[in-house]
């Protein structure tokens, strides 16, 4: 009897170990599996960090580039500023001289000459107008009678009538 009850022992206790193995068996597989998935999940987040580090270095030197075209229209935006002040300035020297010019033609008066008989030198503007006394002269060589036909007659203009001042006023206000 002892012996039977070794032997049933001993095949409960083999049958018990037997379903141990088997559970540990299956205990080493779902950890395998598991482990297998997580090899995944690691290699998945390794190649989204790949992703991250390659869009990361296209950023960078799209950012690189930006600053690079930002600087240059810095350069070009100085160089506009200075090339108009230049202009500016060019402008208001030219209109400062525009207006010397109109001072200076102002103070004159011109004569066109019609040949006429009488014998009297042609003047440009009367003594005591408070402008300049212009005399027309004959040419060297031409005779007191061929020049009195020739200048005899004067007919005083406005400077204005020549120069047309008034149209580039519009283009130089706008400076």
């Amino acid at each position: 009897m002892r012996s039977a009850e070794a032997a049933k022992n001993t095949a409960v206790l083999i049958e018990e170990s037997v379903r141990n193995a088997e559970s540990g068996v299956e205990l080493n597989r779902e950890v395998l599996a598991r482990l297998e998935e997580i090899a995944q999940q690691v290699d998945r987040v390794g190649e989204v960090m790949a992703e991250i580090a390659a869009a990361s270095e296209q950023q960078s030197e799209g950012v690189e580039q930006i600053s690079r075209a930002v600087e240059q229209m810095n350069v070009l935006t100085q160089q506009t500023a200075a090339s108009s002040e230049e202009s500016a300035s060019a402008a208001e020297e030219l209109s400062v001289q525009a207006e010397r010019m109109r001072n200076l033609i102002a103070e004159f008066r011109l004569s066109i000459t019609r040949p006429s008989t009488a014998t009297q030198p042609a003047v440009a503007a009367p003594a005591g107008s408070g402008r300049k006394r212009v005399e027309a002269r004959a040419p060297v060589g031409v005779g007191a009678r061929e020049a009195s036909a020739t200048f005899a007659s004067v007919e005083r203009i406005q400077p204005s009538r020549l120069i047309p001042f008034d149209e580039d006023e519009a283009v130089l206000g706008e400076f």
